[in-house]
């Protein structure tokens, strides 16, 4: 277990890599049925130009939460010439391709699911960013909306949806452990709980 923090509050770090400084965290993309982080989207810049990347969160060594950074086992040019991502797109199996033959990692998906990647979008890997905002459902009744996760930064588990009932700061927020989501549903922009859902006091 390592550090657990809230996404909207790793946004932003720094990346430490082994010759310096690598350009910082912008978002978060996890898989819904494993409620795990495949994957830091890292904003870089090379001059004047700025593109962002995948990094798995395997290349992660260490978190400094104070100075707001991950140190990373790789160089700045293998961070800046990493695997390219679209982020108007779901992450595919063809990025996970693209990070394997870049950084030599297994694929993901060979414990217990299709050994060959398939083409076409992943629909259970998404944006932490996007579903920020998702209606959280509960029976048949709004019960408020997705305002951020708590991610473990050891095992880069989340293990919690934090949920306000209104869209203000101020908003009083309770957080849901995700073995009470039942599902999360794209099209709908909404997160489902189970029937026996508890939530807690953020």
């Amino acid at each position: 277990m390592g550090l657990t923090e809230r996404a909207h509050d790793l946004f932003g770090y720094r990346l430490g890599a082994r010759d310096g400084s690598a350009g910082h965290v912008h978002d978060l993309y996890f898989d819904d049925r494993r409620w795990l982080v495949r994957y830091l989207v890292v904003d870089v810049r090379h001059g004047l130009a700025s593109r962002r990347v995948l990094i798995s969160p395997v290349c992660v060594r260490g978190t400094d939460a104070d100075a707001r950074r991950f140190d990373v086992a790789l160089s700045r040019d293998q961070v800046r010439l990493g695997p390219d991502v679209d982020t108007d797109r779901p992450v595919s199996r063809q990025h996970e391709i693209a990070l394997h033959e870049y950084y030599g990692i297994p694929f993901y998906w060979t414990h217990g699911d299709d050994v060959t990647p398939r083409g076409g979008a992943d629909p259970h890997l998404r944006s932490m960013r996007a579903v920020r905002g998702y209606t959280v459902i509960g029976g048949d009744t709004a019960v408020g909306h997705v305002a951020d996760f708590l991610v473990d930064c050891g095992t880069w588990a989340v293990s919690d949806v934090v949920v306000a009932r209104r869209r203000w700061m101020a908003s009083p927020r309770q957080t849901v452990p995700v073995s009470a989501i039942a599902r999360v549903s794209w099209v709908g922009k909404a997160v489902y709980l189970d029937g026996h859902a508890v939530a807690r006091t953020a």
